[in-house]
């Protein structure tokens, strides 16, 4: 991808979290809780609605919304949102805000590798299948199915990429989770042959990545003020469930950085609290415990030395 990934022109919301990487172009939104799998790409003026949810190599294009709020609750006394927000009553003394709130929808879910034409509008609450594919100036107002092309307003049904059997081996083999460089010599005109390549590729990725994880580690790849240790290896998209077996960790070394509340965490064995895998940015995370509770001080980037173990 370009290095210049999130365009000057762009909007992203503080608190969405976006894959590594992504490509936001100009003029595009990214709106608040938003979430963005890796290698996704949001073409210019396209919104991404507030806790939208959008899949690995996704590709949106110019000018489409994802999360449009279309509902109004049809049984109140108006259409009109005065009915349940109290901002149209600040004038009012002591006006209380009425519980007449349309529910609200569930997240508009894209899957992995969709893609999106321009101009294509996608109702809250919609979830598109992975795979699928949303023709351009399509109002998609259910859901789509994985690796079904739809097209229309309302979009309706087109195809099916491929049939049933074809679309299960493709779910199944979750290669969006890979790199494109693992991926450099399958044969993309020849789908079935490299679904058989892709489970004997991401098995030795696997290894490759069990090995990383038996040396020294870092938390290499972001701090915090809040105990929590965040690491990688280059083959951790490959290995999601690496640390079931792992109950603790020791710690050989740890540089408390600068600032408040920088604790030094000194040598010796730390259960784990919680583990974790952050499927969107590829990082582990752990928590631990330290003298009977769950530890909550600095660790700054690359000053924590560790190793995983399974403490008996």
């Amino acid at each position: 991808m370009d290095a210049k990934l999130i365009a000057d022109s762009a909007t992203v919301a503080e608190d969405s979290e976006l894959g590594q990487p992504v490509k936001i172009y100009g003029n595009a939104v990214v709106e608040e809780k938003a979430t963005i799998g890796k290698y996704s790409v949001v073409s210019s003026h396209s919104i991404v609605g507030a806790n939208s949810n959008i899949g690995n190599y996704c590709t949106i294009g110019a000018n489409s919304k994802i999360s449009v709020d279309i509902a109004t609750p049809q049984s109140f006394f108006s259409t009109h949102s005065f009915q349940y927000s109290s901002k149209h009553f600040k004038d009012v003394k002591n006006y209380p805000k009425k519980n007449a709130s349309p529910d609200t929808p569930s997240p508009t879910i894209i899957g992995n590798d969709v893609w999106i034409g321009a101009n294509v509008s996608i109702c809250k609450g919609v979830t598109v299948g992975t795979g699928a594919i949303i023709a351009s100036n399509s109002f998609v107002v259910e859901d789509v199915p994985a690796y079904a092309e739809v097209s229309g307003n309302p979009a309706k049904l087109v195809r099916s990429r491929f049939n049933e059997e074809t679309i299960s081996q493709f779910l199944n083999s979750a290669w969006w989770e890979l790199e494109p460089k693992d991926m450099s010599d399958l044969d993309f005109q020849n789908p079935l042959e490299s679904l058989e390549r892709i489970n004997s590729l991401k098995l030795h990725l696997k290894l490759k990545n069990r090995n990383s994880l038996e040396g020294e580690l870092k938390n290499s790849v972001s701090g915090t003020n809040s105990g929590i240790i965040w690491f990688s290896t280059p083959y951790a998209y490959a290995d999601m469930d690496a640390l079931e077996g792992v109950n603790a960790i020791k710690v050989i070394s740890h540089e408390p950085g600068t600032g408040p509340n920088a604790d030094v965490l000194s040598a010796g064995i730390y259960p784990l609290a919680k583990s974790t895998y952050d499927s969107k940015r590829g990082w582990y995370r752990l928590n631990i415990t330290s003298d009977g509770s769950q530890f909550k001080g600095k660790i700054a980037k690359n000053k924590l030395t560790f190793q995983l173990v399974t403490d008996n």
